[in-house]
């Protein structure tokens, strides 16, 4: 019947824009979502993904029950306390023999990432914790440390409306189209009504570029610190106004993708300062700047507080009522696996993370071979597959939950769905009970109100540390013959996990193709359509050629799509130099 329809409001899961929706479902069963008006942040917009991509949740390898690993080595259902023991025994253990790294991912909400992160620190004593499952840096984490954390807007933090009302908008390791819609949609609108300057910094001018009347300034992946000190420096012979980042309001946005490229960071800060533009950082996933903000960094604690300030540990154990947290910065993403991979540490609690999002394909399932590992997971994949314990969690529409965007402004979803289903939070609180300490996230409104009391720091923030010894030990990329540097950045309809479940929205994903300069192919003895092979020691991925005006001796795919998992196929990040081929694979 048609009153049976019930609508909830939430926040999209899918990237950091944080836009507001309604769910409606009915009997158990989520229907649709449609766009929330919220003018301060999607308006009345959201894109294909957020509105349709929701059935993931009901895959036929979804989890329901605990498994734990018999003596046999095979996964077996049981009970919540079989479960919980075995998780706990193997983490005590594992915590005496070399200790427990925590990686979390970018999908989860803040509560679950706050969870992690106290977990983390007051279970199990280390500061080994990552939220970063994708290309990283120690440049990175210093930068979000000492720039991003615990702003928002009217905070130190860059808003929608700022963006809107930007006389000029720089855009490096960042194509908003696919990974920021709403950020796209808001460029759009501001170039046809404001007549704003819009300039990215990529190997070619894109068709959200083209979309907004923007400019290329065109460099090859690896190369964007060099540009970035140059327009600092005044623009010298670049394609871009020297004054033109001067105008009050403008505004600098930087992508995740510039973690692979030492010294960009800086460079970013440095043309910020020079020239007074507003400085912001744009995640793809939904739940990086909530993790960010809960402390999953090795460096930070819950609020922006540095690990290493005497006086942010003191303010953390007063209110979290604990003593002698740990207070040497941990290991990063990679570290975590490399130490897991040789036997350094012993444990590894997975949350919401794939294998194929990881940087390094070979030392993270040496890492999971060798660890024992406890996963929080919604559906099998192949961190599962080796763990030795595997809870299952509850999915957003199953559980309330917020999501931070990019502008550090908070957005709540409310439980849609009444299930047995059990937030990450909740697990890891039973856990640590089991282990003997008490985390206190038992439920949703105990999580938010520790948070909310706790707040952000105000002390002395962390300095971003520019490494020339490190950039100057890192060439610049320099293809080889029948070679080339890779660029890749993810589309926004891929082949993520996510958009499982909607055979008709993954019909609407653009086909993968392989991009090359014209000169490139001629090079190579490519034409148009035709097919190319790109590989590395690790794989090949084979795709049709699409000439296209941009930077030489540079091929661009797509980083997951169908046919093109360059990741978990080639093993490579952007401004790797790969093989280039003629042909398919023989």
């Amino acid at each position: 019947r048609p009153f049976d329809l019930v609508s909830t409001p939430s926040t999209c899961e899918h990237c950091a824009s944080g836009c507001s929706q309604r769910t409606d479902h009915r009997r158990g069963t989520v229907l649709r979502r449609m766009a929330w008006n919220n003018p301060e942040v999607n308006e009345e917009w959201n894109c294909d993904k957020g509105r349709w991509a929701f059935q993931y949740t009901t895959a036929a390898n979804r989890l329901t029950d605990p498994l734990v690993r018999d003596e046999s080595g095979e996964l077996q259902v049981a009970s919540w306390p079989q479960a919980l023991a075995a998780a706990a025994d193997g983490l005590a253990r594992a915590a005496s023999a070399g200790g427990v790294g925590v990686l979390t991912g970018g999908r989860l909400t803040a509560e679950d990432a706050y969870a992690y992160s106290k977990f983390a620190r007051v279970v199990l004593g280390t500061n080994d914790i990552d939220f970063r499952a994708r290309t990283h840096s120690v440049e990175e984490a210093d930068f979000l440390a000492s720039h991003v954390a615990a702003t928002s807007p009217g905070h130190g933090g860059v808003s929608y409306a700022d963006l809107e009302a930007a006389p000029t908008v720089l855009l490096v390791g960042l194509e908003p189209e696919e990974e920021s819609p709403m950020i796209f949609l808001r460029l759009r609108k501001t170039s046809r009504v404001h007549k704003s300057s819009i300039y990215s910094i990529a190997p070619f001018a894109t068709r959200s570029l083209t979309k907004v009347a923007g400019s290329l300034i065109q460099a090859a992946p690896g190369t964007e610190a060099g540009v970035l000190r140059a327009l600092a420096a005044g623009g010298g012979e670049l394609d871009i106004p020297a004054q033109a980042m001067t105008q009050p309001g403008s505004v600098i946005l930087v992508g995740e993708r510039l973690a692979a490229v030492p010294g960009a960071f800086a460079a970013a800060t440095e043309l910020a300062r020079a020239t007074g533009a507003a400085l912001a950082w744009v995640p793809r996933r939904a739940g990086e700047r909530g993790a960010l903000e809960a402390g999953a960094l090795p460096g930070l604690l819950p609020g922006g507080r540095p690990v290493e300030d005497a006086k942010a540990r003191v303010e953390l154990e007063d209110h979290w009522e604990v003593e002698g947290l740990p207070d040497t910065v941990g290991r990063d993403t990679s570290g975590i696996l490399a130490a897991a991979a040789d036997g350094r540490l012993a444990g590894l609690l997975v949350g919401g993370v794939e294998l194929s999002d990881l940087p390094d394909q070979q030392a993270a399932r040496r890492a999971v071979s060798n660890a024992f590992v406890v996963s929080l997971e919604l559906r099998s994949g192949l961190v599962t597959e080796v763990a030795d314990v595997v809870f299952p969690v509850a999915a957003i529409a199953e559980k309330a939950g917020a999501f931070i965007d990019w502008e550090g402004r908070l957005g709540l979803s409310e439980r849609s769905l009444d299930t047995a289903a059990m937030p990450d939070y909740r697990v890891l609180d039973m856990l640590a009970a089991q282990l003997g300490e008490f985390l206190g996230t038992r439920t949703i409104e105990q999580t938010r109100a520790e948070m909310r009391a706790l707040g952000g720091w105000s002390g002395e923030r962390a300095q971003l540390r520019r490494s020339e010894a490190t950039e100057s030990q890192t060439p610049l990329p320099t293809p080889g013959d029948d070679q080339v540097v890779l660029a890749s950045w993810h589309h926004l309809l891929d082949a993520g996990l996510m958009q499982d479940g909607d055979p008709f929205l993954a019909g609407t994903a653009p086909i993968a193709q392989a991009r090359l300069s014209p000169q490139t192919a001629a090079e190579f003895g490519i034409v148009d359509g035709a097919a190319v092979t790109v590989s590395t020691a690790h794989g090949a991925i084979t795709l049709p050629a699409l000439l296209t005006p941009m930077v030489e001796r540079v091929v661009w795919l797509p980083t997951n799509s169908a046919g093109s998992r360059v990741r978990a196929t080639l093993d490579a990040q952007p401004g790797d130099v790969v093989n280039l081929s003629k042909g398919g694979v023989a």
